[in-house]
């Protein structure tokens, strides 16, 4: 009898077909929130997936008492409680790398957009404008681009933004001085001095408290009205409150997010106001789905799964004690 899983993220037909083979599937595309603990089988899952948005946490476990192993797709983990795991001898792992160069390119994609107006610019010819819409618009070429951390995503919005010419600044905990590669950068020492050296604002850090609305009003105020800031990172470090209130006053230039903090599901209410900020770009958390990053999440997800199921230590292992950067 194949052992049971329980998802907690929608699964693509790859993952999906994978795991099918291999386990009894108990799928929750919406989170924590919404599994039905009573549910046949539930109690004997052996093997979770999940996200760095949906985690699962130290209640969640209680439920699953005979659970093996967490595997979360991607490289976020922040809403694991990786502590109460370990206390329980369940193993979590996830993904590092399987989709970076994916949320790099959309990330380039946003600035670029953003620099050239191309949403708003379709919106109103489709209204039949024309000549009064060929002024002049910034350029990314030769900016100064911050980065909110410099993991290997940041890394990669990095080189592709120099590749354009751009001035790299950054922010970490500390400073990377063994930065690989070509790659020259300036290390700012908060989010508001990198902000106030940085035409385009990148956010490709984790998510957890260490970064909780990094993102705020007092940030915006630091780029300023000619500046743009783009989310790829996680929705807990962007406010959407001081966001909106930032685009509809002027305080930035514009925005684009891939993540919301008020995922899984936004309220329909607050997606209808994001979509009418015409200097707002929005994609629905789908920066690191490309066919080549599903299949190679596909392939760790599944290593790091049997290999909690059979007693070994996964290849992405997390431990108690480690912080992803």
């Amino acid at each position: 009898m194949k052992p049971h899983l329980l998802a907690l993220i929608p699964l693509s037909k790859p993952m999906h077909a994978a795991l099918e083979t291999r386990y009894q599937m108990h799928v929750f595309e919406q989170g924590l929130d919404s599994v039905d603990w009573q549910q046949a089988g539930i109690a004997e899952v052996e093997a979770v997936v999940t996200n760095g948005s949906n985690g699962f946490t130290a209640e969640a476990m209680t439920h699953v008492p005979k659970l093996k192993v967490i595997s979360a797709v991607g490289a976020g983990y922040e809403n694991v409680d990786v502590a109460a795991a370990t206390k329980n001898n369940i193993l979590v792992a996830h993904g590092p790398g399987t989709n970076s160069a994916s949320v790099a390119e959309h990330a380039i994609g946003f600035a670029l957009s953003l620099a050239r107006g191309y949403g708003a610019l379709q919106q109103r010819l489709k209204a039949g404008e024309w000549a009064e819409l060929r002024q002049s618009r910034p350029s990314f070429s030769g900016s100064r681009v911050g980065i909110l951390g410099m993991g290997q995503i940041g890394h990669m919005i990095a080189t592709r933004a120099q590749a354009f010419g751009a001035h790299i600044g950054y922010h970490t905990p500390n400073p990377k001085p063994d930065i690989a590669g070509p790659l020259s950068a300036t290390y700012y020492p908060d989010v508001i001095s990198l902000a106030q050296n940085s035409d385009f604002l990148f956010a490709a850090c984790p998510g957890g408290p260490s970064t909780y609305h990094l993102l705020n009003m007092a940030t915006f105020e630091a780029i300023g009205p000619k500046g743009y800031v783009i989310n790829v990172a996680r929705g807990s470090v962007l406010k959407t409150a001081d966001l909106i209130t930032a685009l509809k006053q002027g305080t930035i230039a514009g925005a684009a997010v891939d993540v919301l903090e008020e995922e899984p599901v936004p309220p329909a209410e607050l997606l209808k106001e994001l979509a009418s900020l015409e200097n707002l770009l929005i994609t629905p958390h789908m920066s690191g789905r490309s066919p080549a990053s599903v299949i190679a999440q596909r392939d760790v997800m599944v290593r790091n799964l049997e290999a909690g199921m059979t007693g070994k230590i996964p290849e992405y292992q997390v431990a108690a004690q480690r912080a992803p950067r």
